[in-house]
């Protein structure tokens, strides 16, 4: 039987690093820790860590490809642990529209900026700086 998805928009595979900070409903910083958002849509993402998210909301913070930093707070829907021991946590952003996709806008489009200039890369035989 085919799976139902209840989704209000299309999720977008990416593979971005993601900074981010647990704070309580108080706005108090609980932890902050380093993930990797595997997809992304106009109004949230799927995160992978290596540590659980155990607060209600969470700040996300990323480089854009000129290393501005865009950021975003959501509320977190789930975390589940996977298979291989590491978390992946479903975050619903709590911005404004225009907010959600400014940031969702700017993760997709470093995720394809450093993908094409890392082929690039490799086509041209370049290296990364301090590659042996």
């Amino acid at each position: 039987m085919g799976e139902t998805h209840q989704r209000q928009y299309t999720r977008v595979k990416t593979c971005n690093l993601i900074s981010y900070t647990c704070i309580d409903a108080q706005g108090t910083m609980i932890n902050q820790g380093m993930g990797q958002a595997l997809d992304i849509s106009q109004n949230g993402l799927l995160l992978e860590s290596g540590c659980p998210i155990e607060s209600e909301y969470i700040a996300l913070m990323s480089a854009d490809p000129d290393d501005r930093l865009v950021n975003i707070v959501g509320k977190v829907a789930y975390t589940r642990r996977s298979r291989t021991g590491r978390y992946k946590i479903g975050i619903r952003f709590t911005g404004s529209h225009e907010e959600n996709v400014r940031f969702a806008t700017s993760l997709i489009k470093t995720f394809h900026y450093r993908r094409t200039k890392r082929a690039a890369d490799t086509a041209t035989g370049a290296r990364a700086p301090g590659a042996e």
